[in-house]
């Protein structure tokens, strides 16, 4: 069993890599960090994709201004931890929300 699982996870591993390839944190920051309208935009659908999942389960961000709270929750939780920054983006998106909006799971 051994010697056929160890091939097969190798060719998944080598075959699949490049198709799930991910950007990022430092390169997710940078976009964070652009002002123009086109990379607030850009920047805000990858938070809202990865929020939108998880949200009233895991992650519970404000009615108010609720793109702008996760935007700022975001980039200060990847300014703050400039060690992690060679993980997804996704994965430090939902580090970032879940720090500033954890779900109240007391009732």
């Amino acid at each position: 069993m051994k010697r056929i699982l160890l091939p097969v996870l190798v060719l998944l591993a080598t075959s699949a890599a490049p198709a799930f390839a991910e950007d990022d944190g430092e390169e997710f920051l940078g976009l964070l960090r652009r002002t123009t309208p086109k990379a607030k935009e850009l920047a805000q659908r990858y938070i809202d994709n990865a929020a939108n999942k998880w949200e009233g389960r895991i992650v519970c961000t404000p009615e108010d201004d609720r793109e702008e709270a996760r935007r700022a929750a975001v980039l200060a939780y990847f300014e703050s931890h400039p060690t992690e920054m060679w993980r997804p983006q996704r994965y430090l998106i939902m580090q970032g929300l879940m720090a500033a909006f954890p779900c109240d799971r007391k009732s």
